[in-house]
């Protein structure tokens, strides 16, 4: 089947074609909401433009596939291989991603809102300038990743593999960062603050100029970080929390522990 002939199709009313082969095709600017393509084969094709929203790509296959400003809102893209598709300027608010491989794709510029990357490997992915805010990435693959500047705010990276990411500049207030892996990675004037650490991996992480004002890094390991370059607000309410913490070998060195002082008072009396 070629695109002309699914196109037509459609126009009919026909909504189902799982395992349908368009390998190469071309679907440009087209509105195909509510279509099934659960495991179809679209590697290489282009589909820029076109309106998906309501679809679902459940096992397809898309790697190579162009999908650049694509509707994709709400589309159900579970286990679907994505390595190496470019879907930037996407709008994919309340996808389901989980379990899809999009190691290599580009996200650059694109609204991905409360979208849920769970499972995910997004291994060297280009993320750049996107909007992730409320998205899921619990147990994600993000290793690589190009992360910066982007919006996080209140994102869910609860045990994510975060290691040697570029998160530079991005925004993760109030961000879900319990036992994730971010060691070697750069959070270079991040904004985590009220962020939730717990037991996170900052071994060698570039924290410099990095706002973790009333974050919670409880039982967080915190070894070869340079603890003076942080950025903590002086609010007298939302202060810095180390319980737990492991700071041998961090590098403390005209740090101002005044911040700490509601910590250390409470360990005293409990």
């Amino acid at each position: 089947m070629n695109a002309d002939e699914m196109l037509r199709l459609y126009d009919q009313g026909q909504k189902d074609f799982s395992q349908v082969n368009l390998s190469r095709e071309d679907i440009i600017q087209a509105n195909l909401t509510q279509i099934d393509l659960t495991r179809a084969d679209l590697n290489w094709a282009n589909l820029s433009g076109s309106d998906f929203s309501g679809a679902n790509f459940s096992r397809a296959d898309l790697t190579h596939t162009r999908m650049i400003s694509a509707k994709l809102i709400g589309v159900n893209l579970t286990n679907a291989a994505l390595s190496y598709a470019d879907l930037s300027w996407v709008n994919l608010n309340g996808a389901n991603l989980s379990n899809v491989d999009l190691s290599h794709g580009n996200l650059s510029k694109s609204s991905l809102a409360n979208t849920n990357f769970s499972y995910s490997n997004l291994q060297n992915c280009n993320l750049t300038r996107a909007n992730f805010a409320g998205a899921n990435f619990t147990r994600a693959d993000l290793r690589g990743a190009n992360l910066s500047g982007v919006i996080l705010t209140g994102a869910d990276f609860s045990r994510a593999d975060l290691s040697e990411a570029n998160l530079q500049g991005c925004d993760l207030t109030e961000a879900n960062l319990n036992y994730a892996d971010l060691k070697f990675s750069q959070l270079r004037n991040a904004d985590i603050s009220e962020g939730i650490l717990q037991g996170v991996n900052l071994e060698k992480a570039n924290l410099r100029g990095a706002n973790f004002t009333g974050a919670v890094l409880h039982n967080t390991n915190t070894s070869q970080v340079k603890l003076s370059e942080l950025n903590i607000k002086s609010s007298h309410k939302n202060k810095i929390t180390f319980v737990g913490a492991d700071l041998r070998m961090a590098n403390l060195q005209d740090t101002n522990l005044k911040k700490l002082y509601f910590l250390l008072r409470f360990i005293r009396k409990n």
